[in-house]
């Protein structure tokens, strides 16, 4: 986010911070976004560049949250045996899209991708992890932790 004055967003933060003294401005920088980098590593042993990912939103909204937060439920999140299951039901990713592709078929294909994959059945084991040490929890469906 360009900080020198022309940056539309930084610009924008400054006017509202201005405005709503009282209020707290949650902003991600370039450390933080490196700090995500470095706990993806410490739970997969894997290094996100070298592997060719990329942090989903979930996983950045999950630290934030647990930053933030002293307790989280999350609402609509499968885990990540859902998709091994024989019973499960079969959702579209997106719900918008023309041709849906099937959100267990995007997890596969991400999960093993080389360059530009989201690993969402990764993070979401590492939900499962975060969840038995914080005040996390799943439902609706709910997560066997």
């Amino acid at each position: 986010m360009r900080q020198d004055g022309k940056g539309p967003v930084f610009n924008l933060l400054l006017k509202m911070a201005a405005k709503y003294p009282k209020a707290k401005i949650y902003a991600i920088t370039r450390e933080k976004m490196e700090d995500c980098d470095n706990v993806f590593q410490n739970e997969t042993g894997k290094n996100r560049r070298k592997t060719g990912a990329f942090l989903s939103t979930g996983f950045f909204t999950m630290i934030l949250a647990m930053d933030m937060c002293d307790s989280i439920t999350v609402f609509g999140m499968i885990d990540n045996n859902h998709c091994s299951r024989a019973n499960r039901s079969v959702v579209p990713y997106h719900y918008y899209e023309q041709n849906r592709v099937s959100e267990c078929r995007m997890y596969q294909v991400h999960e093993s991708t080389r360059r530009g994959g989201h690993r969402f059945i990764t993070e979401k084991l590492i939900y499962a992890r975060w969840a038995t040490r914080h005040n996390i929890q799943f439902k609706h469906p709910s997560w066997n932790l």
